[in-house]
């Protein structure tokens, strides 16, 4: 990711798609720490398009980041998964690019439901926001002030 293509997504394909979507204005973004999310032009874009960018909190992916937790987490593991399915029935074969998309859109659709997208916000503590939602006991830092005493 680099901050044009992501100043491009945001200006280009996002906001016009809330738009269309009649999605009411201001929203909040929520984002990791990349350096590509935080630039000086994003931020002025995002003030333009009526878009917050909250950063969340490095170091509780596993916990806070919505995506990861409803999303890359089972998608990395069905992937893996289904890998190894494709390779059993085609042994000797090269997982290709021609075979890989098909491939990725079956553990997409089989991976990345609505609901599990919800729940993700839910468990995170994201929406609706409620920071009791979030198991601070899994946070770096509580580990880490815990190994001190």
């Amino acid at each position: 990711m680099t901050c044009k293509v992501f100043y491009e997504y945001i200006a280009n394909i996002l906001h016009p798609f809330l738009v269309s979507q009649g999605v009411i204005f201001p929203v909040v973004l929520f984002v990791d720490g990349h350096k590509s999310h935080l630039t000086y032009q994003l931020s002025v874009l995002c003030n333009k398009k009526k878009t917050e960018i909250m950063a969340l909190y490095p170091n509780a992916t596993r916990i806070m980041h919505p995506v990861d937790v409803a999303v890359f987490h089972p998608v990395k593991t069905y992937w893996r998964k289904a890998v190894r399915e494709w390779h059993a029935k085609h042994p000797g074969k090269v997982l290709n690019k021609v075979k890989f998309a098909p491939l990725m859109r079956e553990v997409i659709n089989f991976a990345a439901k609505l609901e599990t997208l919800v729940k993700g916000f839910q468990a995170c503590g994201l929406h609706p926001l409620n920071a009791n939602s979030v198991d601070y006991t899994n946070c770096k830092f509580t580990q880490n002030a815990n190994k001190q005493k």
